[in-house]
C-alpha cells in the first residue's frame, strides 16, 4: 500500500467510524434515556457484556488468524474454496459454543455476577439466554471483515454498526416503554445479526459464497488451528477486563456498572474511531512487509503508526479529563439519567481517560506480533495484565469505588504498552525510539498547554438546552484542538508535519 493510498484508506475508515460511533453515543443515550442506571440496566450490561466480549473476541482472532494464512493463499485458484471451509468450520464451532452457553447460562453467570441475588440475577440470566445466538452471527461477522480488508474494501466492515445501533435506538425509545428491558435484549440479538448480514453481499461479490468443495485437509486450516488458540485465549483476557470491572461492581452500590458503562462508552470512542481505522489499515500493510522481508519498511510502518497514535489520541486524553462533566452531562443527562448519575460517571471516566494512549499503542503491538505470527507473547501478555487488573480493582475499589476499578484497568494497560513495546524492541530491533520519545514530550506539553486553557474555560459552561450544550461544547473541543496543533507545529512535532505534507500534497492535486 502506497503513503497515499494508506492515509486515502485510513481517513474513509476513520470518517465512516465515526460517524457509527455517533450513532453509538446516539444508542447509548437512548438506553440512558429510557433506562437510566437502574437495576435493569445494569442486569443489562452485564448481561450483554458475554456476548459482547465473545464477539470481540472470535472477531479479532478470526481476523488476525485469518488474514496472514489467507494471505498466502488468496491469489490461487482454491482461495475461494479454502475461505468457505472456514465459514463452515467457524460456524459449527459458534454454534455449538453458543448452545453450550445457553444451558450453562446461571452458572455462566454466576461466576460474573457476584454480588447478584434473587430478581436481579434471574434477569441477567434471562437476558443473555436471549442475547447468546447472536455469537454466531458476529464471529462470521469478523471472518468476513477480515476477507474484505485484505481485498482493500475497508468501506463495509467499517458501517456494520450502523443497522445495529439503529434497531437498538429504535427498540429503546420507541419499545422499551411496552417491554421493557426485554425490548433491548431482543433488539441487541437482532443487531448482532446484521452486523453479519450487511457483509453478505460484498462478500459473495468475490465469489466466496459459490458452491466449493470444502477442503477439510487444506494447509491453511492447519495454520488456522495452531495461530487461533493462544489469539482466542489473549483475546479473552483482554476482554474479560471490562466484565471484570462489571463483576466487582456487582458488590458495590446499585447504578455502579451502569456508571462504569457509560464511562467506558465515551473513553472507548478515540479508539473506536481512530485507533481502529488505524490499526484496520496499517495491519495488512504490516503483514505484507513482514511475510516479504522488508524489515525496515516494516519498521518505518509500526513508528508512523505510534507516532500518530501520540500525537492524536494524547490530547484526547487530556481533554476527555478536562471535561467529563459537559460531554457526561451533554450525552446522556436527561429523563431518567440524573445529575447524580452524570457525577458518577464522570468520575469513572477521569481514570479510564488515563489508559486511553497505552491502549491504543498496546492494541499496535499486539498487531505487530501477529504480522510476525507470534501470537503467544500477546497472549502471555494480556493474562499478566488482566492478573494485574484484577489486582489493582482489589486494591482500589475500597478507596475509590467504581473509579477505582477504572484506574485499575487504565494503569493494567500502561503496564502492558510498556512491557510489549520492550519485547518488540528486542525482537526487531530500534524502530525509532528517540524520534517517538521526542514526539511523546512534545506532544505532552502541547496537550498540557490545552488542558489548562480547557480546564479554565470549563466552569463557563453552563447551558442547560441540548443545543447550547452542543454549541458550548463544540466551541471549547474546537478551541482547543487549535491550541494544540498551534503548539504542536511551533514545537515542530514531526509526524505532524508529515501529515501535513501529505494532506498539502493531495489537495494541491
Amino acid at each position: 500500500m502506497t503513503e497515499k493510498s494508506f492515509w486515502k484508506s485510513a481517513g474513509m475508515v476513520t470518517i465512516l467510524l465515526f460517524l457509527s460511533r455517533l450513532l453509538g453515543f446516539a444508542r447509548e443515550a437512548a438506553i440512558a434515556y429510557r433506562y437510566g442506571a437502574s437495576v435493569e440496566a445494569d442486569a443489562y450490561f452485564l448481561a450483554a457484556s458475554i456476548p459482547l466480549i465473545l464477539f470481540m473476541v472470535f472477531n479479532d482472532a478470526v481476523k488476525t488468524a485469518f488474514i496472514p494464512v489467507y494471505g498466502e493463499f488468496h491469489r490461487e485458484e482454491e482461495s475461494n474454496a479454502f475461505a468457505f471451509t472456514v465459514y463452515v468450520v467457524l460456524a459449527i464451532i459458534l454454534v455449538v459454543v453458543t448452545v453450550l452457553m445457553m444451558i450453562f447460562a446461571p452458572q455462566l453467570m454466576r461466576l460474573f455476577a457476584w454480588g447478584y441475588e434473587g430478581y436481579q440475577f434471574a434477569l441477567t440470566v434471562k437476558l443473555v439466554r436471549i442475547m447468546l445466538p447472536g455469537l454466531m452471527f458476529m464471529g462470521l461477522s469478523g471472518l468476513s471483515s477480515g476477507i474484505l480488508n485484505l481485498k482493500k474494501n475497508f468501506f463495509i466492515p467499517a458501517i456494520v454498526a450502523f443497522p445495529n445501533n439503529l434497531v437498538i435506538i429504535f427498540a429503546a425509545i420507541f419499545l422499551g416503554a411496552y417491554f421493557g428491558i426485554y425490548a433491548l435484549a431482543w433488539a441487541t440479538l437482532i443487531g448482532f445479526a446484521l452486523q453479519f448480514l450487511v457483509q453478505v453481499p460484498a462478500v459473495a461479490a468475490h465469489g466466496v459464497f459459490k458452491p466449493h468443495q470444502l477442503l477439510w485437509r487444506h494447509p491453511g486450516l492447519k495454520k488456522m488451528a495452531i495461530l487461533l488458540p493462544p489469539v482466542i485465549l489473549g483475546g479473552v483476557a483482554v476482554e474479560l477486563k471490562s466484565i471484570i470491572d462489571k463483576s466487582f461492581a456487582t458488590l458495590l452500590p446499585e447504578g455502579s456498572i451502569s456508571a462504569l458503562n457509560y464511562a467506558n462508552k465515551i473513553y472507548l470512542l478515540p479508539n473506536g474511531i481512530l485507533i481502529v481505522a488505524l490499526l484496520t489499515v496499517l495491519y495488512p500493510t504490516l503483514v505484507e512487509f513482514w511475510a516479504q522481508k522488508k524489515v525496515q519498511a516494516f519498521k518505518n510502518t509500526l513508528r508512523q503508526g505510534v507516532g500518530i497514535l501520540i500525537v492524536l489520541v494524547f490530547p484526547m486524553m487530556v481533554g476527555l479529563i478536562v471535561l467529563r462533566v459537559p460531554i457526561v452531562r451533554f450525552i446522556f443527562e436527561r429523563n431518567a439519567f440524573s445529575a447524580m448519575d452524570t457525577a458518577n460517571t464522570a468520575y469513572a471516566l477521569a481514570f479510564y481517560a488515563l489508559g486511553l494512549l497505552p491502549l491504543g499503542i498496546m492494541l499496535l503491538f499486539n498487531r505487530v506480533f501477529f504480522a510476525m505470527k507470534d501470537t503467544i507473547t500477546p497472549m502471555l501478555f494480556t493474562l499478566v495484565t488482566m492478573v494485574i487488573n484484577i489486582v489493582l480493582n482489589w486494591l482500589l475499589m475500597g478507596p475509590l469505588a467504581h473509579g477505582g476499578l477504572a484506574l485499575g484497568t487504565a494503569l493494567s494497560n500502561l503496564v502492558g504498552a510498556v512491557g510489549m513495546g520492550i519485547f518488540v524492541w528486542k525482537r526487531i530491533g530500534a524502530f525509532g525510539g528517540r524520534r517517538l520519545l521526542d514526539t511523546f514530550w512534545k506532544a505532552g506539553i502541547a496537550s498540557l498547554v490545552m488542558g489548562v486553557i480547557v480546564y479554565l474555560v470549563e466552569p463557563f459552561l453552563q447551558a442547560d438546552a441540548f443545543l447550547l450544550q452542543a454549541l458550548e461544547l463544540g466551541v471549547i473541543i474546537t478551541v482547543g484542538a487549535a491550541i494544540y496543533f498551534v503548539m504542536a507545529y511551533l514545537l515542530k512535532i514531526k509526524e505532524l508535519e508529515a501529515a501535513m505534507e501529505l494532506l498539502r500534497r493531495y489537495f494541491n492535486r
